[in-house]
């Protein structure tokens, strides 16, 4: 039985958070040192979110890079997925063309052309997987999903709320990922921008610590099922339609 993919994105992601844990051990043992307290806890808020970020865009580009050496056609993957290649590859053909390479031109033509008619594989998806700079926050995070063909992430990748002690026959609530981004995000705009000095305990940045860190779990696991079913669609001729 051929084994199923593997993405190392989650794992790198909890490798570096011990720098996190770190300033929050630091925070910890402040004791009464207010000042040195909200300097770690601050750090840590800032080095949590760029740590995230980083691994959203290491995640994307290990999924790509998982789904273009599978050799896949146009119908097996997502039509977004190949309709982001697709305009990302003409999306300076003007200059080139300005600059008289039609040979260039015709050949970027020529590739997309026999991508979607599904006479060559997909195998060097391009689609850029970093953010836009200067923007954070749950919209910019559904937007850089969207952009492989994950519509909704935050839907998609659901964390249950474990802090909640539970009677019988109770479920577990979801935890809301996309509000705590965006107020971690903002915490770190107004660190950053702002000199602010927001009101932090360090077991309520460790709680957002170990949400994200679930969320990363949840994400690979959707990244490796897709790939997985690409998988399987080239092997027995499905579409991504079921067709």
């Amino acid at each position: 039985m051929e084994m199923a993919h593997t993405l190392e994105a989650a794992e790198d992601f909890k490798r570096t958070l011990e720098e996190v844990d770190i300033l929050l051990g630091d925070a910890d043992a402040a004791g009464e040192d207010e000042c040195k307290l909200g300097v770690m806890n601050k750090s840590a808020v800032l080095l949590l979110m760029g740590k995230f970020e980083a691994f959203l865009e290491s995640a994307i580009e290990e999924y790509l890079f998982a789904i273009s050496s599978l050799g896949a056609r146009a119908s097996h993957i997502p039509e977004r997925l190949l309709l982001q290649h697709s305009v990302e590859s003409v999306r300076e053909i003007e200059i080139v063309l300005n600059k008289n390479d039609l040979a260039k031109v015709k050949r970027v033509f020529t590739d997309l052309g026999r991508l979607w008619a599904e006479a060559a594989p997909c195998d060097s998806l391009k689609v850029t997987s970093a953010f836009d700079y200067g923007s954070h926050g749950e919209n910019e995070v559904c937007k850089l999903f969207k952009r492989v063909g994950f519509d909704k992430v935050f839907t998609l990748v659901e964390v249950s709320d474990e802090s909640e002690d539970l009677a019988e026959g109770e479920h577990q609530a979801i935890v809301d990922v996309a509000g705590i981004i965006n107020s971690l995000t903002c915490m770190r705009n107004n660190i950053l921008h702002e000199n602010a000095s927001p009101s932090l305990t360090t077991n309520w940045i460790r709680q957002q610590r170990n949400i994200l860190s679930r969320f990363a779990d949840g994400l690979v696991a959707l990244f490796e099922k897709s790939v997985d079913e690409t998988k399987a669609r080239i092997q027995t001729g499905a579409n991504t339609d079921g067709s």
